[in-house]
């Protein structure tokens, strides 16, 4: 009797051990990663840098919602820019192999003359630099 009782709530237990999500959020906003860009050699100074930037993925685990590029100014005249989303409904168990791609813009104002590097980022990774030069 007492080896039923034991066995039972062995099983219980590795059963819900099993189904524990642990701390993994559900959702969480984090980095798209960044394929390309493309971006104008020269603009003239009043003029906007616009960069197409194309993201994507190669797996599908989560909903993603685009929300903005992070862009930091670090040193003058160069700029890290990453894509930051939205990933929801997680799914940490299974990927399916998937090609998503879109593409959106990303505007830069120049205060100054002179060249100005554009580096785009995913993650931590450098993807691209693109150099533009403002007259």
């Amino acid at each position: 009797m007492r080896l039923s009782i034991l066995l039972i709530s062995a099983f219980c237990l590795t059963v819900a051990s099993c189904k524990k999500t642990g701390d993994r959020p559900k959702s969480k906003t984090d980095f798209i990663p960044i394929i390309s860009s493309q971006t104008p050699r020269s603009v003239s100074l009043g003029q906007v840098i616009k960069s197409r930037v194309t993201m994507g993925f190669y797996s599908y685990n989560a909903d993603v919602t685009f929300l903005n590029f992070e862009v930091k100014e670090e040193p003058a005249k160069q700029y890290e820019i990453r894509a930051k989303g939205f990933y929801d409904n997680i799914n940490y168990e299974i990927s399916l192999p998937v090609v998503m791609t879109f593409d959106s813009t990303v505007s830069i104002r120049p205060a100054v003359t002179g060249q100005y590097f554009l580096k785009f980022y995913s993650g931590s990774q450098l993807v691209q630099t693109d150099t533009v030069q403002v007259n």
